[in-house]
């Protein structure tokens, strides 16, 4: 959440520094320094209006401490899973390694942004972030849809079961997140645009959609006639639920701010927009990394066996 220390051109309606972009140090021309002297300098600290960035600050290293040791967890519990065939978690395998490197930077990030204010680090750190941004929403639509089609169309899903299908989708959204990564950080315009809008909508559109689906199939009652829900499906529609509130949680409120930045300036200032509304959209994305693997944890019964591990430890005790 950290944005550029060049100064912020209001008189031309510009919306310079925020998020992700990285602008080109050097001297200034005539026209800048006019424009300049009429407007305040843009501080991308927010010394005078810190209570945004404190709050972001405070809840991001609790986040990052358990979703840290909770994304190793995951990752070594789907690894294992992959190596017995037991699941084709290809997605959620990327995904877990994209909440990981996500919380190993976010702790340096908080302590950069409010000690070190190193620019270096400012920008390793605000590049991760866009990462997060632009990733996780396309991995978690990519489970959603395979979900979808194996519950909705398990004719399709059987003929498309081979991981390699899989893979070829997962390079597709690296390479993808990657480029969005690098373009913010050379540019804040598509990231507080219309482009981020349709980028957000179309991913919870496609989430909000499968889940739905999902969750009517599930619910129909079986040739029997009986319209009680099997225990394996009432695990699965807690699966599709908890899928579905944390999309929201995580990427409607980005969407609304970086979607309707332009708008929203005109009647906030700049640098109290990015004080205490950009703040404040972050939040939901740095719990969602954490939250994330948690609830995977809990739907693969890890949880479950470290509770009955423990009993066990305390009754030969």
């Amino acid at each position: 959440m950290q944005v550029s220390t060049s100064h912020t051109r209001l008189a031309q309606g510009e919306f310079a520094g925020i998020g992700c972009e990285v602008m080109e140090r050097g001297a200034l021309s005539l026209n800048d320094t006019s424009v300049m002297n009429k407007t305040e300098e843009f501080d991308p600290f927010c010394v005078e209006l810190f209570v945004g960035p404190l709050v972001w600050g405070i809840l991001s290293v609790p986040c990052a401490c358990v979703g840290l040791p909770a994304s190793l967890r995951l990752l070594w519990a789907l690894i294992q899973r992959q190596r017995r065939g037991l699941s084709n978690d290809v997605y959620m395998l990327n995904l877990t390694i994209m909440d990981l490197i996500f919380n190993i930077i976010l702790i340096p990030g908080v302590i950069n942004y409010f000690v070190w204010q190193d620019y270096a680090t400012w920008r390793i750190t605000d590049f991760f972030y866009c990462l997060s941004l632009s990733g996780r929403p396309l991995f978690m639509a990519c489970i959603c849809v395979d979900s979808y089609i194996a519950v909705v169309h398990p004719v399709v899903y059987m003929k498309t079961k081979h991981s390699k299908y899989r893979l070829v989708a997962s390079a597709l959204v690296w390479n993808l997140t990657l480029a969005f990564g690098v373009l913010f950080i050379h540019s804040v315009e598509p990231l507080f645009s219309i482009t981020t809008l349709i980028f957000f909508t179309l991913c919870l559109t496609t989430i909000t959609f499968c889940d739905g689906a999902i969750f009517l199939a599930l619910r129909k009652p079986d040739p029997s006639g009986r319209s009680d829900v099997h225990p394996q499906k009432q695990r699965a529609l807690q699966t599709i639920t908890n899928s579905l509130v944390m999309a929201l949680v995580s990427y409607l409120p980005p969407m609304v701010v970086f979607g309707f930045a332009h708008l929203i300036q005109q009647v906030v200032p700049v640098q109290m927009m990015f004080c205490t509304i950009v703040a404040v959209a972050y939040i939901g994305t740095t719990f969602g990394s954490a939250a994330l693997p948690l609830l995977y944890l809990g739907n693969l019964g890890i949880f479950k066996d470290l509770t009955t591990l423990s009993f066990g430890c305390v009754k030969r005790a």
